[in-house]
């Protein structure tokens, strides 16, 4: 923890190295817990550029999720985005301390993305969920077009991230979670901005889900090689993202 004292500046520019201290000391409490409660495996965070603005890309699954995905930046934590309901007592203060911003619960609110720019633009690191909301099925849904606007005004380095497990564990279906149901993080390879987008928007999104699914579908056969075909449960989540019909999203991305 005593890193983010020091190496602040590089790990988030423009942020306190109390602000980065107190991230890292809930971050580690966090972590510990999960990584007791479920079981929790993180592989590929050497691919986490070190310096410069990035762009986390995630699957959604649970109520878990910022927490794994805290998780996996570690080194480069991230502003969260959350729902502007969960800034109530008691939640809201912890969130806000960790420099979250709320999100309208419609997923349309702009002021978002402009927030994102804005941190990517100072050279910190911003986590975006594409889908929009937590998967219904645990299968990985289309991503929102809304994320073509910080792929194609920010300069940032873009970072996939799959998980799997994290359904199986808190599906949005349940009040609280089930315990020890394991669950696996892969981050992959920093995605080059301007080839993605060589071939356009539509193209840079079916490119983006196919890579994080592949990710996530990789979790998955990790945890069955760990725990047998049963887990996590054969289902909608052994297929990949269902076939892209949207034409004129929402621009929403929004962290729930």
């Amino acid at each position: 923890m005593l890193s983010g004292w020091f190496q602040a500046s590089r790990r988030a520019p423009g942020r306190s190295r109390l602000a980065v201290l107190w991230w890292d000391g809930w971050r580690f409490l966090m972590e510990t817990v999960v990584s007791l409660a479920f079981g929790l495996r993180i592989t590929g965070r050497e691919f986490i550029p070190r310096t410069g603005p990035v762009l986390y890309l995630s699957n959604h699954q649970s109520f878990l999720d910022p927490i794994l995905s805290a998780s996996v930046a570690r080194d480069r934590p991230f502003r969260p985005f959350a729902r502007e309901t969960l800034f109530r007592p008691p939640l809201g203060w912890l969130l806000s301390s960790l420099g979250g911003m709320p999100v309208s619960g419609t997923g349309s609110d702009k002021s978002v993305m402009r927030s994102a720019l804005t941190e990517l633009a100072e050279g910190r690191c911003v986590l975006i969920y594409p889908e929009g909301s937590r998967t219904p099925d645990g299968a990985m849904h289309p991503f929102k077009s809304g994320i073509g606007l910080l792929l194609r005004r920010s300069d940032a380095i873009i970072v996939p991230v799959g998980m799997d497990g994290s359904f199986d564990a808190w599906p949005r279906q349940r009040s609280i979670p089930c315990w020890r149901r394991a669950i696996e993080l892969e981050v992959g390879e920093p995605i080059d901005r301007e080839e993605l987008l060589s071939d356009g928007m539509p193209a840079a999104l079916l490119k983006l889900e196919e890579r994080v699914d592949e990710l996530r579908l990789r979790c998955r056969h990790r945890l069955r090689e760990r725990f047998g075909p049963d887990y996590p449960p054969p289902g909608p989540g052994d297929g990949r993202t269902p076939v892209r019909t949207e034409t004129g999203e929402d621009p929403g991305a929004n962290v729930e």
